[in-house]
């Protein structure tokens, strides 16, 4: 058994979404960055039942991040061009690549790409910071990356799963 840790999963933000991808390490200034699941579910209780049926019908996935300016940093400077256009609708669709690096086997890693929005929450403060939640679109894809010269390289899997 081996324990996990925090940096052996990186998120990658996709911050050129007009172009070919352009696959940018999400972290510098983030001391945290978790996905919330958001299930959504449906309960349902018969009258001729004492208990509630529930089934679970979809994900809201989200990501919420506060990130200490940092000037260059390829994922602040996109997600500051957002806030200075104030950007709606298209403006603010992208990808989302979540790689678990722990989990490899010859040179390719298990990794989930997503189409997904950004939204600015919070500018600057005594802190200097910028928060904005990231949310996924749609079903993600799974596949694997391969890192070449420091940039994830993604390839879906030829089956992906059923929803």
């Amino acid at each position: 058994m081996e324990k996990v840790t925090r940096d052996q999963v990186a998120t990658y933000l996709d911050t050129t979404p007009d172009a070919e991808e352009t696959w940018s390490l999400l972290g510098i200034g983030i001391t945290s960055y978790g996905i919330a699941y958001n299930p959504q579910v449906t309960t349902e209780k018969w009258i001729i039942n004492k208990n509630a049926t529930s089934s679970l019908d979809s994900y809201q996935m989200q990501g919420d991040v506060s990130q200490k300016i940092y000037k260059g940093d390829p994922c602040f400077e996109y997600i500051n061009k957002l806030r200075r256009e104030l950007g709606v609708g298209s403006k603010v669709e992208t990808h989302v690549l979540d790689i678990d690096t722990y989990d490899e086997s010859e040179g390719k890693y298990k990794a989930t790409k997503a189409d997904c929005i950004i939204t600015i929450t919070t500018y600057m403060s005594e802190e200097a910071v910028i928060e904005y939640s990231i949310y996924y679109n749609g079903d993600p894809v799974t596949g694997t990356v391969e890192m070449q010269d420091g940039k994830p390289i993604f390839t879906a899997d030829s089956e992906q799963p059923s929803v």
